[in-house]
């Protein structure tokens, strides 16, 4: 059985994001999914999950979303601003994890299947495999455009590929990276300064952190989710309604 919580959680939830294939002026995360913002899933995962602390990176109509969950007790928000990708996300959120010496959970405000218990896999296999980093993966049929995950040593990640840079060879793999990370918060803060803007969106990929970590000889692993619809992040309101009716809501 799974312990209910994982002592000295911090969790991060990026939500800076404009969503603009939504189509709407509403940030996306204040969108409604069975009559709740998208945001409040991963606000209650995090309670689910005993979180000691709960960063909230906002950007997009910063202060709309703040206003939105002015009644959660203990959030931190910090802004993003210019909106430079995942990992300028995190580094933004870096100052409010400085003291922190447990593990750091990084979330998308997006994705409202995700459940107590993956997230618990995940930081059970980050702390007993004394990782630096550890990277929520899924096996699937059809990869598609999702990053691949690089593996050597049958569970040691040394490189997450985004498909726009992957070789056919790379497309191939179908074990892809669901967004979702595990990390020690000093390791984090090291490396996090480390990310470049050396790739053709000129954005701090997150995802980089593996590669990085791995060749300074930090352990860096992943875990299989076990159902790939729970890392459905919504884009679109067809993407939105179609989660609706698969909820019954």
């Amino acid at each position: 059985m799974e312990s209910k919580t994982i002592p000295h959680l911090a969790i991060v939830i990026l939500a800076a994001g404009k969503g603009t294939r939504m189509k709407s002026d509403l940030p996306k995360v204040l969108h409604t999914l069975a009559g709740r913002p998208l945001l409040s899933y991963s606000l209650d995962l995090a309670a689910q999950l005993g979180a000691g602390r709960t960063v909230v990176v906002v950007g997009h109509q910063a202060e709309r979303v703040r206003q939105a969950f002015a009644n959660y007790d203990g959030l931190r928000f910090v802004l993003q601003e210019p909106q430079l990708g995942t990992g300028h996300a995190v580094m933004a959120a870096a100052p409010q994890l400085a003291d922190w010496q447990g593990p750091v959970l990084i979330l998308c405000g997006d994705v409202p299947g995700l459940k107590a218990d993956t997230c618990r896999r995940l930081l059970r296999r980050h702390l007993d495999q004394a990782e630096a980093l550890t990277v929520l993966g899924m096996d699937l049929a059809d990869p598609g455009h999702y990053g691949r995950l690089l593996v050597e040593g049958g569970d040691r990640l040394t490189d997450i590929v985004e498909y726009r840079d992957a070789s056919p060879a790379q497309r191939a793999i179908s074990l892809v990276n669901a967004g979702i990370y595990a990390a020690q918060a000093q390791a984090l803060l090291e490396f996090l300064p480390r990310l470049a803007t050396d790739n053709d969106q000129k954005e701090y990929y997150l995802t980089d952190l593996a590669r990085l970590m791995h060749r300074a000889g930090l352990k860096v692993g992943y875990a299989t989710c076990p159902d790939p619809g729970e890392v459905a992040g919504i884009n679109s309101r067809e993407e939105l309604t179609a989660l609706e009716r698969a909820m019954g809501a």
